[in-house]
């Protein structure tokens, strides 16, 4: 039996492998958070006020460093640049996404509505993180609990970009977001 010259010279060996890179690819592009939920988490852990009993770390990969940003305030403003937003609403696991008014009513894209309900009602280390433009839901990401809990900061209103500043904290562990009621006026200012 003889074997095809394509077969011999290794082409279909190539093109299954080009062919697994990009499907490959495809897959890992469509799992990354968009800039704007990572921007999100990192200055969350920027930011966050240490939890003083905490125990010492056991190597220097669990160290956080402190004292690089100039202030503890979270600005969503600042970090969510695109897309545009005029609400910022967020879900955590004891609030139904079904039973949050703004959410409930605003427009979404097709589908994007019942697979995040039923993904914040099967698992509870699921939060979502949705952003509203006119009453039409622009960008909304799942957010998990082990990034930081959103609790605290649930509100049937949501926030505006003016009011959406926040403040974090370590407790046991975990990163907790909370309202910054005290927040400087101007703290929020783009320089």
């Amino acid at each position: 039996m003889k074997m095809s010259p394509r077969l011999k010279s290794g082409t279909v060996l190539i093109i299954g492998l080009v062919t697994i890179f990009v499907v490959g690819w495809f897959i890992y592009r469509a799992a990354i958070p968009p800039t704007w939920l990572r921007d999100f988490g990192a200055e969350i852990a920027l930011r966050a006020t240490p939890d003083p009993a905490a125990p010492l770390p056991e190597d220097s990969r669990q160290e956080t460093p402190r004292g690089l940003a100039p202030h503890p305030y979270i600005c969503v403003a600042n970090v969510v640049k695109d897309p545009a937003w005029d609400k910022l609403v967020f879900i955590s696991t004891d609030l139904p996404l079904r039973d949050q008014p703004i959410l409930a009513q605003a427009t979404w894209p097709k589908g994007l509505f019942e697979r995040f309900a039923g993904e914040l009602e099967r698992d509870n280390r699921y939060q979502l993180v949705a952003l509203v433009k006119d009453n039409v839901v622009v960008d909304a990401q799942l957010f998990y609990t082990f990034w930081a809990q959103l609790d605290a900061v649930v509100r049937p209103e949501g926030y505006s970009p003016a009011n959406a500043v926040f403040v974090a904290e370590v407790k046991n562990g975990t990163y907790v977001l909370l309202p910054a009621p005290d927040a400087p006026a101007n703290i929020c200012a783009r320089k």
